[in-house]
């Protein structure tokens, strides 16, 4: 494929630099550069990845051939529509509408990982009775609400409603994401009856912490901050800075070896 198909490709497809960067695994900067013409001579691989991004079609909604046998639009599907769908086929459903994730990149999963780790070692040295998980894992929140959030701790507190739902959430953000993580998501987590929900935003290399009690509270922290949680009285405190040293490193990285 070449430079000039590329970019007809993404015309095509209305596609940002930012999500075909996120489908192929590669830096925002270099899939600009190489797309843009900038970079002449591109490693095969890398031109190869950015060409898969393009060859396929996914928007932020599920792909129109897993959901070619439902007569429903977007905004009218359900619990039971979103069971239907093939196992191999991460989606979330959010206000009947069935968004499509694609897959996490390496930066990604650093972060999810390393926030996993912290907060289950927490649980382990303390003898709790919490539980640590990261997706994928359903969340049903409402009959056209199912989410499937990158880290969960469930702990069971009494007085809490029925359904299963955790006391803490934490989404790692991409750019497809990035808006239902601050606005659909925020407001679907806070009605839930959830107690902590932190966005960990890494194009801005910040971390918005959400409380929900009788009013919103909001803090912000930075990568290399320590960050307290609050489900835990603030006894655990979660410490990103070698996740935040390595996406650094990645971005690093990406842009020298960009060309052969």
């Amino acid at each position: 494929m070449t430079i000039e198909e590329m970019q007809q490709r993404k015309r095509e497809l209305g596609l940002t630099y930012e999500e075909i960067a996120e489908r192929c695994g590669l830096s925002v900067p270099t899939v600009q550069r190489i797309i843009s013409g900038t970079t002449q001579n591109p490693r095969e691989y890398t031109k190869k990845q950015i060409e898969k991004a393009l060859i396929f079609r996914s928007s932020v909604f599920c792909r129109e051939e897993a959901l070619a046998y439902m007569a429903k639009k977007q905004g009218q599907y359900t619990a039971e529509d979103y069971y239907q769908l093939p196992d191999d086929q991460r989606c979330e459903l959010i206000d009947g509408v069935i968004y499509d994730l694609a897959s996490p990149t390496a930066v990604h999963q650093t972060v999810t990982l390393e926030l996993c780790m912290q907060l289950n070692e927490f649980v382990k040295r303390n003898g709790g009775k919490c539980l640590v998980l990261a997706a994928p894992l359903d969340i049903k929140l409402e009959e056209q609400t199912i989410v499937q959030p990158d880290v969960l701790v469930f702990c069971g507190r009494e007085g809490r409603k029925r359904r299963r739902i955790p006391d803490f959430v934490a989404e790692v953000t991409s750019p497809s994401t990035r808006s239902r993580d601050y606005i659909l998501k925020l407001s679907k987590y806070m009605a839930s009856g959830m107690s902590e929900y932190w966005v960990v935003d890494l194009k801005k290399k910040q971390i918005t912490v959400y409380l929900f009690g009788e009013e919103l509270e909001t803090v912000r922290y930075g990568l290399y901050d320590k960050i307290p949680v609050s489900i835990w009285d603030g006894r655990c405190v979660v410490d990103l800075s070698q996740a935040a040293r390595s996406i650094e490193f990645s971005e690093e990285f990406d842009a020298k070896h960009d060309e052969e």
